[in-house]
């Protein structure tokens, strides 16, 4: 933050004058001044709660899978969850300031500076006369009707003086929109509105030309929530460890090709050769055996059938 906003107390009342509504014109930016930074005081402010309770709500989600996600994965939602939040938090800022808008607007809210309307008698000598209102007029012409616009604007000055960037208008808030911070990097310019009223030897540092651009308008910045630059950090390591699988399991599918069939095919047919090779002889030499078993089996029973045939005979 600037010095404007973390001093801001010291810097308002720097440049704070109780009279500046009865002496100064409605086109004098010393009459807008001190209602143009107490608003950005506030958009500041309101840009940083804002910020803070979407991140509340952000951080209480909870990511829940069945099964651990791979690196990509979680990286892939991560940054879509993230460009999700950044698109979303700005637009909650904007709704709740585009209603502070209409309902000034729609309802043609007198500003206490009469920056927009203002009222005067036509015979100030009649003690009881009609007060009647006249529409503020501004722009580069003095030709744009604070009555049908309220977004009529002009070039901010002090006593011929032009304030680089800022503006003045129907309504301070609208004119601050439509206002860039250019002034605030200069510190002659800064110099100048400090020093309008008396001079103090309080000193306020420039805005850092490294972090936000002079011609930005105040409605640019506060589109981005007054935010230069978004970090992401994403921790697949800390998820893992927070997920802490007891055991991984799984499957790699491979699709089996036509070469790796055929050298599949022939190896077997090789490796059965090699068994046959090795078995054939000893089966060769089991079936020889049994097949001369057998042989002997029959000799030795057709010898004592003919031995009992030739007994009988003899004994007949």
């Amino acid at each position: 933050s600037s010095d404007f906003i973390l001093n801001s107390s010291i810097w308002l009342n720097q440049i704070y004058f109780s009279q500046a509504t009865l002496i100064y014109s409605y086109i004098d930016y010393r009459l807008f001044i001190v209602s143009q930074f107490r608003w950005l005081i506030s958009l500041c402010t309101l840009a940083n709660d804002t910020l803070s309770d979407e991140l509340i709500y952000f951080y209480s989600n909870t990511f829940v899978s069945k099964n651990l996600q791979p690196r990509e994965s979680i990286e892939q939602r991560a940054n879509a969850t993230m460009v999700q939040f950044r698109i979303s938090t700005p637009r909650t800022f904007l709704r709740i300031l585009d209603s502070i808008r209409s309902i000034a607007q729609g309802n043609g809210i007198v500003s206490s500076t009469m920056s927009n309307w203002y009222f005067f008698a036509l015979n100030r000598n009649i003690e009881y006369d009609s007060i009647w209102s006249q529409s503020r007029f501004y722009g580069k012409y003095n030709d744009c009707s604070c009555a049908t616009n309220a977004m009529c604007t002009s070039q901010a000055t002090i006593n011929g003086y032009i304030v680089p960037g800022f503006r003045v208008g129907c309504y301070a808030l609208e004119a601050l929109l439509q206002s860039t911070l250019e002034c605030l990097y200069n510190i002659t310019c800064i110099n100048v509105l400090k020093n309008m009223y008396y001079f103090s030897n309080i000193t306020f540092r420039p805005l850092d030309l490294l972090v936000s651009s002079p011609n930005d308008t105040v409605q640019t910045l506060i589109k981005k929530l007054m935010i230069v630059q978004w970090e992401t950090n994403i921790n697949y390591d800390q998820y893992y460890s927070s997920c802490a699988p007891l055991q991984c399991i799984y499957f790699i599918y491979e699709r089996i090709s036509l070469m790796y069939s055929i050298t599949t095919i022939v190896g077997l047919f090789g490796g059965l050769t090699v068994l046959l090779k090795i078995f054939a002889p000893i089966l060769a030499k089991i079936l020889r055996k049994i097949q001369i078993y057998h042989r002997q089996q029959h000799i030795v029973m057709a010898m004592a059938i003919f031995e009992e045939q030739q007994q009988q005979n003899n004994n007949d």
